[in-house]
């Protein structure tokens, strides 16, 4: 029975932490070896859909920077949909009807997925990029992006997400740090398949790629990413195109944020169960998917189960060394999770600022773990829906 005990806590430890560290390898790997060269003279019509909620403060400021994209304004139609708002954000962005810009008013508000489907519907064109209200691009990021579209096996493309605010406080400095490890995994999946999703921030689709999609979805950008390579396209980070993005600066906005992103990435795996670990999929369903969808959710159960089993083996049976042993296996999973993120460095833009992020961020991280453990139970419970919540913002962008 000991050794049985014992085995549980090994084995369920070697998966939590040794699978972390092989898969940034991995990806680190290819993100050095295999790197994509987009096209460059690509330049098809885009459409530009905004979905807005109560951003009367922020829509001018966005559709501002959207016009000033060097994009040739002849192939650029941007659509804005108001998604219920009772404040003046239709007002504001009408003002900008002269400019050729459309607002949608999509009535009773149903969510952001529902935005912008009916945007979907219709915009004129076939590369559609999905940008929110208070994300900000350099004139040139239209261009960098659509030059991966000229593949036609390319169904998305994101920029790298920056964070705006990060110097706020600690909240948004972490914010950067996970926007940093997103960046870096994004970038070395679609080198070596297609990345796990797309940032909802700021991406490009191609409409056919996506399909009819759900609007029952948590998170639109996860959908679209695994949606694309299910149909036989791939996703792609293009790491010298960038986005400026406004993080939660409280501890409330913070944590509702990374629940919805754990429900998101639970509900992945039940609706694309035929994904996981099918060669047809190449990496992206032996892999990239199996890492996305399952074992960051298993993760932190399973370093639960080892450090209970542990516990128990120690206590019934080697009393004496119950402490240490707990200190020695707490040690190695902080030891595991420093080497595993330092591999992503060289994939960073900033590698000396990532590593020292990485450092402070530590005790979110564990924050972030038990919302990965709770966020996925109550998941199956059924305690998530796909409605919109607003982040709180006291600046105006």
């Amino acid at each position: 029975m000991a050794s049985l005990i014992l085995t549980i806590s090994f084995v369920a430890f070697g998966i939590a932490v040794g699978q972390y560290v092989l898969y940034n390898l991995v990806v680190l790997l290819a993100g050095l070896l295999r790197r994509p060269a987009p096209a460059r003279g690509f330049i098809p019509p885009i459409t530009v859909i905004i979905p807005a909620y109560n951003e009367e403060k922020h829509i001018q400021r966005k559709l501002e920077n959207i016009l000033e994209s060097d994009y040739p304004k002849e192939l650029l139609e941007v659509i804005v949909v108001d998604d219920g708002s009772t404040d003046r954000t239709a007002e504001v962005a009408h003002l900008f009807a002269e400019k050729k810009v459309l607002l949608v008013q999509a009535g009773e508000r149903k969510g952001k997925i529902f935005a912008q489907k009916t945007a979907f519907a219709g915009a004129r064109n076939e590369i559609i990029a999905i940008t929110d209200v208070t994300v900000l691009a350099p004139a040139d990021t239209l261009r960098k992006l659509v030059a991966h579209m000229a593949d036609p096996g390319v169904g998305g493309v994101s920029p790298t997400i920056r964070v705006r605010n990060r110097e706020v406080n600690y909240l948004t400095r972490v914010s950067q740090f996970l926007f940093d490890v997103q960046n870096a995994q994004k970038f070395g999946e679609s080198c070596l398949d297609s990345a796990a999703g797309l940032f909802g921030q700021f991406s490009l689709v191609r409409r056919s790629a996506v399909g009819d999609f759900s609007t029952d979805v948590i998170y639109e950008d996860r959908e679209f990413g695994i949606a694309l390579r299910e149909h036989g396209y791939r996703a792609r980070l293009e790491p010298s195109a960038s986005a400026t993005y406004h993080a939660p600066e409280s501890l409330d906005d913070f944590s509702r944020q990374k629940k919805r992103n754990i429900g998101a990435m639970t509900q992945s795996l039940f609706r694309h169960p035929g994904l996981l670990c099918n060669p047809r999929y190449g990496w992206y369903g032996l892999l990239i998917f199996p890492e996305y969808a399952l074992f960051r959710i298993l993760r932190p159960h399973l370093l639960i189960l080892s450090f209970g089993a542990a516990l128990v083996h120690a206590i019934f049976f080697q009393p004496a060394v119950a402490g240490r042993l707990l200190a020695t296996m707490a040690f190695l999973v902080l030891g595991c999770y420093i080497a595993g993120t330092a591999l992503l460095a060289p994939l960073v833009a900033e590698p000396r600022r990532f590593l020292k992020d990485m450092l402070v961020s530590i005790p979110a991280m564990i924050l972030v773990a038990s919302h990965l453990a709770t966020a996925s139970l109550k998941y199956f419970r059924g305690d998530f829906n796909a409605l919109w919540e607003r982040v709180k913002r006291d600046r105006t962008v």
